[in-house]
């Protein structure tokens, strides 16, 4: 298999005159994310015009000419599985691009299964098998072996043709409005700020403390996630999870009271202070701006019964249309759309996705 491997700017410019000219770009990023909070781009492969180019952005000098280029005049950018693909490219460029194309969710939507990868797609609709023998590479180490460079290559030689294949079987089923639908959503998601206040509910044990340790609870989640982003460094490496619901039920007042706590050293020496002030300040917080205790699901009496209901439903629909569970109606969905309804049904709180879009339009839950 042959490729382009861009290195350089002048290399770069008549590839950035080519993108120019087309309206979709099928793409796969590389990347790091071990030791860091944000991942590291390692390549960026790009498949146009028959030809496969690896574009190295650790060599080039004027990367921002490639990301101009990329995001101008709204172009559909095409991926397999692109969640994380988005995140980089939202780290490096602050954007996100207006259009998608995910083939592992089109694929979910014609019945090859909820998260098919690349490799096994691939062999599907194409009949060609595909090594994934360089998964786990260090895609920011230099030189790149030539197995890199023919593996990072095969990642974007297919998605022509399963971009093809796939636009004209969900023309054919009647489902290219819900997947557009899916995409847009999953752009929306993207965009959306994080509420650092609601960071404390995600924590492991959280659902077992009172609201007077859930005050401090949520300032040690806060400062945990932003600690993070400011020093680039794994949510982890900052404080261990395990470690919030512990200090948020003991609350030390002293490093003297923290050392009883079996916190990693070096977290302890380098952030003791700031874990002390924001135990104080969630200590200070008045009764009446305590958080609720967290429910769970079993907390409810109903909830069996209900989620019975409701998973029967779904896996009717499912069945019919032709849809993996876990896309139409995953355990996740299912419980956000009940404790909405058995918390009142809150105006203020987002709705449930079962009761939006084409998903409403197929269970019809009121």
């Amino acid at each position: 298999m042959s490729y382009r491997y861009i290195d350089t700017d002048t290399l770069l410019q008549p590839l950035l005159a080519q993108i120019n000219l087309t309206p979709t770009l099928l793409l796969d990023t590389e990347f790091i994310r071990v030791s860091t909070y944000f991942p590291k781009l390692g390549l960026l492969q790009l498949h146009l015009n028959a030809v496969d180019y690896l574009i190295d952005p650790l060599a080039l000098h004027n990367i921002q000419a490639l990301w101009d280029t990329l995001f101008a005049d709204n172009k559909l950018f095409i991926f397999h599985s692109c969640k994380e693909d988005l995140d980089v490219l939202q780290t490096c460029t602050q954007k996100l691009p207006a259009k998608v194309f995910d083939t592992q969710v089109a694929a979910a939507f014609l019945g090859y299964g909820p998260s098919l990868g690349y490799a096994g797609l691939v062999e599907k609709i194409c009949q060609v098998t595909v090594s994934k023998d360089q998964t786990l590479t260090d895609w920011l180490a230099r030189p790149l072996t030539e197995a890199q460079k023919h593996y990072a290559a095969k990642d974007v030689s297919y998605l022509q043709p399963l971009y093809e294949h796939l636009v004209h079987q969900l023309d054919s089923t009647e489902k290219t409005a819900w997947f557009n639908e899916e995409m847009d959503s999953l752009i929306a998601a993207k965009q959306q700020p994080v509420a650092l206040d609601e960071l404390y509910k995600e924590i492991s044990g959280a659902w077992q403390l009172y609201p007077s340790e859930l005050a401090v609870l949520r300032e040690l989640a806060k400062w945990r996630y932003m600690t993070a982003i400011s020093e680039d460094r794994p949510q982890n490496f900052v404080l261990r999870e395990e470690f919030l619901a512990e200090l948020s039920r003991k609350r030390p007042q002293t490093e003297r009271e923290l050392a009883q706590i079996d916190i990693a050293p070096q977290q302890k020496s380098r952030y003791a202070a700031a874990i002390l002030q924001c135990i104080q300040t969630g200590m200070s917080c008045p009764i009446e701006e305590h958080p609720e205790r967290i429910k769970r699901m079993i907390d409810f009496s109903q909830y069996k019964n209900d989620f019975k209901q409701i998973k029967q439903v779904v896996d009717l629909a499912a069945t019919n249309h032709n849809l993996p569970v876990e896309l139409l109606g995953s355990r996740k969905l299912i419980n956000q759309y009940l404790l909405w309804s058995y918390e009142g049904k809150d105006g203020n709180a987002e709705i449930p996705k079962l009761l939006t879009g084409w998903r409403h339009g197929l269970l019809k839950l009121s």
